[in-house]
């Protein structure tokens, strides 16, 4: 008897599959705008000179490889906290809130959704579009999978009076993902004004917000990527925040994530710390250390978070001057909302038969909504890549 022999063929992952196609492509000349990775003017993912002195120094000092706690690096999530939610604010607020490093931004989601799922029993709210793998880590969480307005796909921007017209509807309890900054796969944000009315209507609809914070530093800045978050903080609302140091740190391999959960009190912040640390015991037990010591490390020592700072700085000056670049190669009049995005990504606005073109013809790769990883350009390949979308 052969037990594995009726395991389906599972489809490939839509935007990992992209990645193995663009390997296995011979042409010179390819271009792969499809996965979400930082990439230099050399096209390459970096290790960030910051992160290899933080990993010298800890060479030094490391003694053990002790298994961390179930919730993590203390030291970690206390810079992490600052850092997300501001130093006033995290000083006023930490005792309200269960802190937990993850094994990554997704493992963030993944146990965050497993908390709602039993403690809360309410659907998830996604934005339209969102991250495609968001549908399916919480449908694995077992949460019911809704969708709210959020892109206008005609005029390029922020649909925020159809988001706001849904979301009113909802009731009370119910969760809804919202991403801080740099929205995946748009790159269109809410102006800080809408975020003021957004919190108001969760505050009094009692929603529950779920902030995925993948992209801090890549929008604006630290501080003002954080803004919405340390907004409705200020307003006491109860909230998660699952968090990712994959892109702002260059950390990808590391596994390198955090989630908070804001409660009401410090004794409801210490009930579910008390559940959740049960979550993750049977989950992966506790998380990776080395990512987490190296993050902590360059937080919590000035001179290598200034350099780290600036290294950031760098990445996000390449990215918003790759956008500049190729709206004046394409043409402001049909894409100029590349220019007013931020973060890494953006749509083109082609549909799937010129997305086929492009890679068929031209060796460009995307994913088939024309959603487009600026981080895939440089002063070279650019030219090329622009004349083959405005050809097709």
């Amino acid at each position: 008897m052969h037990f594995f022999t009726k395991v389906p063929l599972a489809p490939p992952d839509p935007i990992l599959g992209l990645t193995v196609a663009f390997q296995q492509d011979v042409r010179a000349h390819k271009v792969n705008l499809g996965v979400g990775l930082y990439k230099t003017e050399e096209l390459k993912t970096p290790v960030l000179e910051s992160v290899k002195a933080a990993e010298a120094a800890l060479l030094r000092v490391e003694m053990s490889k002790e298994y961390l706690p179930i919730e993590g690096e203390k030291q970690y999530l206390e810079q992490m906290g600052a850092l997300i939610f501001g130093r006033e604010v995290w000083g006023r607020e930490r005792e309200r809130v269960a802190s937990f490093q993850t094994v990554g931004g997704t493992g963030a989601l993944k146990i965050g959704g497993t908390f709602l799922k039993e403690e809360a029993e309410h659907p998830i709210w996604l934005s339209t579009p969102t991250w495609p793998n968001h549908r399916g880590v919480f449908s694995h969480c077992g949460l019911k999978v809704e969708f709210y307005p959020y892109y206008d796909s005609v005029h390029h921007r922020v649909d925020f009076d159809s988001m706001m017209a849904c979301l009113q509807t909802l009731h009370a309890g119910t969760i809804v993902l919202l991403h801080a900054s740099c929205h995946n796969p748009t790159g269109c944000d809410l102006s800080l004004e809408q975020w003021r009315v957004l919190s108001e209507l969760f505050r009094t609809n009692h929603l529950i917000p779920f902030f995925d914070f993948a992209y801090q530093g890549f929008g604006v800045g630290l501080e003002e990527d954080a803004e919405p978050i340390r907004l409705f903080a200020k307003e006491g609302l109860e909230m998660l925040v699952a968090v990712s140091n994959a892109k702002n740190f260059s950390l990808y391999a590391e596994r390198v994530g955090s989630l908070f959960i804001a409660a009401e009190s410090t004794q409801s912040a210490q009930r579910i710390v008390s559940r959740v640390k049960q979550m993750i015991r049977t989950n992966y037990s506790n998380p990776p250390m080395h990512g987490a010591h190296v993050a902590s490390h360059i937080l919590s020592t000035p001179p290598l978070r200034k350099q780290w700072e600036g290294e950031l700085m760098q990445m996000r000056e390449r990215i918003n001057a790759m956008r500049a670049l190729l709206v004046q190669r394409l043409g402001a009049a049909a894409f100029g909302h590349l220019g007013d995005g931020r973060g890494m990504f953006g749509f083109l606005g082609l549909n799937k038969s010129q997305v086929e073109r492009l890679t068929a013809e031209y060796g460009i790769y995307m994913p088939s909504d024309g959603r487009i990883n600026v981080c895939g350009l440089n002063r070279q390949n650019i030219d090329p890549v622009a004349e083959a979308i405005l050809n097709v």
